[in-house]
């Protein structure tokens, strides 16, 4: 009895001190669960300031101008931007007070008597407003030139070039290229100040391989700014001047059709002397082609008649 009780005493034990530990366990887990979970979302933040800082060399010129040239040795910190620019690619550049930039076209449609003398005017109206002809075609039914006018004096030239003739069609349009113009004032301006950043850094360069990445991002950067303006340029071009085109059609009138033959014995007999002439003149022209081919079609004849005159004898004489 003793035994038995002993036994079960001691099963009962053993089940405690395995649940004991089975809970221990599962404690211990989710505790380093937790903590792995917390050390994960940590590490993914830098160790240092230095750990996300990309090379100078290589960027855009909009990244150099911002957190590039802070993270690189070589190149010192951006000027603050420009007041009332908001940035190189930002959206919605605020114009201020600035002169509107406007790119106006116009396309005329003139009918002319005479589609060279035509042209001629329109050339004279760009000449009398300060412009120039960019493209022209003329031909026997009409033309079109292709004006570059200053922009103020637009409307002149539209009412020169409609006095040349009738107009028939007429259109203008107009593009606000503001927005355009002061970000890229804004860009070039804020690219020079960068090319002259790194040209103060050259200057005190002492070794080859600072001197080397220096010249490269130098070349970089002052490519960037020759790009952007030319494009400055262009637009500018644009709004001082503006495009017209002016298309010159010459109406027809149906003076090239072909007059009818008129029917009857006159004009008949008239026709056939006639197409008899061609005839004789037609064949005159064969006989002419043909007569300096007779003597050698005489001789060749003669040789073939004699070739065959000796085969015949010498077949008889057999």
């Amino acid at each position: 009895m003793a035994v038995a009780l002993w036994r079960r005493w001691t099963t009962r034990r053993t089940g405690l001190v395995l649940g004991a530990v089975v809970v221990g366990l599962v404690l211990l887990g989710s505790v380093v669960v937790a903590v792995g979970g917390a050390d994960g979302g940590s590490s993914s933040s830098p160790s240092s300031p230095y750990d996300t800082a990309e090379p100078a060399i290589g960027r855009s010129t909009e990244e150099y101008a911002g957190s590039a040239d802070a993270a690189s040795p070589l190149v010192a910190p951006a000027a603050p931007a420009p007041d009332g620019v908001t940035g190189a690619g930002s959206q919605g550049v605020p114009v201020g007070s600035a002169q509107r930039s406007l790119v106006r076209t116009a396309q005329v449609t003139v009918e002319v008597g005479d589609a060279a003398t035509g042209v001629r005017d329109v050339r004279a109206a760009a000449a009398a407003a300060g412009g120039f002809v960019a493209e022209e075609s003329a031909g026997d039914r009409g033309g079109w030139v292709v004006l570059r006018v200053p922009a103020d004096a637009l409307d002149a030239v539209l009412d020169r070039v409609a006095a040349v003739g009738t107009v028939t069609d007429r259109s203008s349009s107009v593009v606000d290229a503001t927005e355009e113009v002061v970000d890229l004032d804004a860009r070039v301006a804020s690219q020079q100040a960068s090319v002259a950043r790194v040209r103060a850094l050259l200057a005190e360069a002492t070794s080859i391989g600072d001197v080397v990445a220096i010249e490269s991002e130098l070349a970089r950067r002052e490519a960037d700014l020759d790009s952007l303006t030319g494009r400055l340029a262009a637009l500018r071009d644009q709004v001082a001047f503006s495009t017209v085109t002016v298309d010159l059609r010459v109406p027809w009138t149906g003076d090239d059709d072909p007059t009818p033959a008129a029917a009857g014995f006159g004009p008949g007999l008239a026709a056939g002397w006639e197409g008899l002439l061609a005839l004789g003149t037609a064949t005159g022209t064969v006989v002419g082609f043909l007569l300096p081919f007779l003597p050698v079609v005489a001789l060749l004849a003669g040789l073939v008649w004699l070739v065959v005159r000796r085969r015949r004898r010498t077949a008889q004489a057999a």
